[in-house]
């Protein structure tokens, strides 16, 4: 597995390489181009020299023409390749240099006129005439140079070819001028590895020195993986990852995360540690009354009286363990139950439904007097199933600790913003100080007058697991003339929408609340909330 400085290296030559390819084919065109111009003008100028030369006067012709010659000579051509032609004589220079089929050595006649050479505009852009600045020079030009690709003996040349009429005789001469072309291709080729040279030379610098830097900006992320690396090998008590002040920002926001990330992890262990120990000694005390009541049915018998009671206590230990086992799957699903954050239900007919489920199950003789309150629909953002577990939990409670015989009260209410269900009785209560600590996991808070009610005391403990997750407000307060308690939770209302009817079958299809399919929804109304008691 690559490591990541050699993928960012990489990642940083690839296109570095790919520029570095493009630079240097740009540059070898240029050389080529500017090579094959300036090798061109040299031909084209030594032609006029030469052409020049040759029309000199009697005097000075036979020094001159020797003279202009050798100034021809350079570096990269030591020989100058060049012929004069007068008709079918040679002047002077290369025999096997020939003039072009559109000079007639018998006649001397140039018969066919060819464009003369061109180069692109320099920066001062002189007039010429034929060639020459000055128009004096360019008397007697028959044809201005021009260029020409031919052969002389086995070998490719490039031609520079121009004819004049001399002003002595009135002949028309052939004045060439010629290159090698593979002498070119050489020169070319070393200035091509050069650059090719350059260039390798300066990618693996490149590399080099894109490593080092990757690898010094790397370093935080080398320390957080040695930190690590070393708590793997050896753990520590509690782990968190170091890194110095001026450590590059991202490094710093890495070892944040996951220092956040760390600790919540040591919260859900030390949860799950204590979630485990609680639950197992809840468990522990229903399960050894089953087992104590075995052994006395075991030596008494089902028939006898203390075997009925033991029948009768086993019955309260297995349904006392089925509700703390139900109550802890509850607890369990407030951590996986996903909710769509524009999810809505109907509070008023989920809480009427709830209340007229637990009026069916009543017993007739010391029934709890159950009442509701509120007008529906009220609409709250939230999870239905989950907004149904917590009122049915706050319900439970109130009719199980509430006094015998006496009045629980059910009711919702809206106002701006709050859809509020809540839950009321006239029992014992909850002592004040004790209202915030019930809805810790496992813990049974005292009633006002100092006992602690039997239960698992994971009631209110999922209430509040399940308010967080819709962000819903639980609170605990006395009722009604400082007697009993007073439960509210408080969702966030969800505006009507104009056409009312739509969104409740829209809701009621996607399962949000318990609405019987059969039910009509209530017709439209508009864009505000039902008149409810305020909160």
């Amino acid at each position: 597995m690559a490591s990541l400085r050699s993928r960012l290296t990489a990642a940083v030559m690839v296109p570095l390489l790919a520029l570095a390819v493009t630079f240097g084919g740009i540059t070898c065109w240029m050389i080529e181009r500017s090579g094959a111009l300036t090798s061109d003008r040299i031909l084209v100028g030594s032609a006029r020299v030469l052409s020049r030369a040759v029309d000199a006067g009697e005097g000075v012709r036979a020094d001159l023409l020797p003279l202009a010659v050798h100034l021809l000579q350079r570096r990269s051509a030591p020989v100058t390749l060049y012929s004069i032609w007068d008709g079918e004589r040679l002047v002077a220079g290369t025999r096997g240099l020939v003039p072009p089929s559109h000079y007639e050595a018998r006649t001397g006649r140039w018969t066919t006129r060819v464009p003369a050479a061109s180069f692109p505009r320099t920066f001062r852009n002189t007039h010429l005439t034929a060639g020459y600045v000055d128009t004096r020079d360019a008397q007697g030009v028959v044809q201005p140079a021009y260029l020409r690709d031919a052969m002389l003996g086995d070998k490719p040349v490039r031609v520079a070819t121009e004819v004049r009429r001399l002003h002595r005789n009135g002949h028309a001469v052939v004045v060439q001028v010629a290159d090698f072309t593979d002498d070119r291709a050489a020169y070319l080729q070393t200035y091509f590895l050069r650059v090719v040279g350059a260039g390798v030379l300066i990618a693996m610098m490149a590399v080099v020195l894109f490593y080092g830097a990757i690898t010094w900006g790397l370093r935080p992320f080398a320390s957080l993986t040695g930190q690590i690396e070393t708590a793997r090998r050896e753990p520590p008590p509690q782990f968190r990852l170091k890194l110095a002040e001026d450590a590059p920002r991202e490094a710093l926001l890495l070892a944040g995360s996951f220092n956040a990330l760390l600790a919540r992890t040591e919260r859900a262990v030390d949860s799950l540690r204590q979630f485990t120990a609680n639950a197992s000694h809840q468990m522990r005390t229903p399960l050894a009354v089953v087992r104590v009541h075995l052994d006395v049915l075991e030596r008494y018998g089902a028939q006898s009286p203390r075997g009925a009671m033991a029948l009768a206590d086993i019955g309260h230990a297995v349904a006392s363990l089925e509700r703390l086992l139900l109550q802890l799957i509850a607890l369990a699903r407030t951590e996986e139950q996903g909710i769509a954050p524009d999810s809505r239900f109907d509070l008023a007919a989920l809480a009427a439904d709830l209340l007229a489920t637990r009026a069916v199950s009543m017993p007739e003789d010391g029934a709890t007097d159950l009442g509701f309150e509120g007008e529906g629909p009220v609409w709250a953002f939230g999870h239905g199933l989950l907004a149904a577990e917590m009122i049915g939990n706050l319900l439970d409670n109130a009719i199980r600790y509430g006094r015998q015989g006496g009045v629980v009260t059910l009711r919702v209410r809206a106002c701006e913003g709050i859809a509020r269900i809540e839950v009321e009785d006239d029992g014992p209560g909850i002592a004040p100080d004790e209202r915030e600590r019930v809805f810790d996991r496992f813990y049974r808070g005292r009633v006002d007058g100092g006992a602690r009610p039997s239960g698992s005391g994971l009631g209110l403990s999922i209430v509040r697991a399940l308010g967080e997750r819709m962000g819903a407000q639980v609170a605990l307060s006395s009722g009604a003339g400082g007697r009993g308690l007073l439960a509210t939770v408080d969702f966030r209302a969800a505006e009507l929408l104009a056409d009312e009817e739509t969104a409740c079958r829209d809701a009621r299809d996607k399962g949000l609340f318990p609405v019987d399919g059969r039910a009509p929804c209530p017709p439209a109304r508009p864009r505000e909330m039902a008149g409810m008691t305020a909160c």
